[in-house]
């Protein structure tokens, strides 16, 4: 078990493991995001170039709107869907996207949520509502 370990407000979910892609700003999969590729493609994104496929990804909150709901069970069929999503803070068409691809999501993080980095191998467990840094990158 590690000895990091951050609580969050809200959790639901299965318990996943994964490697953090931190992002430092908002995320939308509709706009931010290659839908075919999986690779975050908008120009001058914190994580420009990175693959979401595998990731949890750590987003400090949500931008867009109703599209983004269908855009996670897209991706899942896709094959290219990330393993999890935690947000500083999240809106409903976030939450309802993420539970009809049976995504993971947590909201809500201390500010010592800032020592995950992207790599970092972590484990999610939201019927907990806790994130555990396993290993870092």
């Amino acid at each position: 078990m590690s000895d990091v370990i951050f609580e969050t407000i809200r959790g639901w979910g299965p318990t996943v493991e994964g490697d953090a892609l931190v992002l430092r700003e908002g995320f939308s999969p509709r706009y931010d995001l290659d839908r075919w590729t999986g690779l975050i493609s908008r120009i001058g994104h914190s994580a420009e170039g990175e693959s979401i496929k595998d990731r949890i990804l750590v987003i400090p909150t949500v931008k867009g709107g109703v599209a983004a709901g269908w855009a996670f069970f897209d991706l899942l069929h896709k094959g290219i869907a990330p393993r999890g999503l935690i947000f500083g803070k999240l809106n409903p068409v976030m939450v309802q996207g993420a539970v009809l691809a049976r995504m993971p999501i947590l909201e809500g993080w201390s500010p010592e949520i800032a020592e995950i980095r992207s790599g970092d191998r972590l484990k999610l467990t939201p019927s907990l509502r806790r994130i555990e840094v396993l290993d870092r990158r």
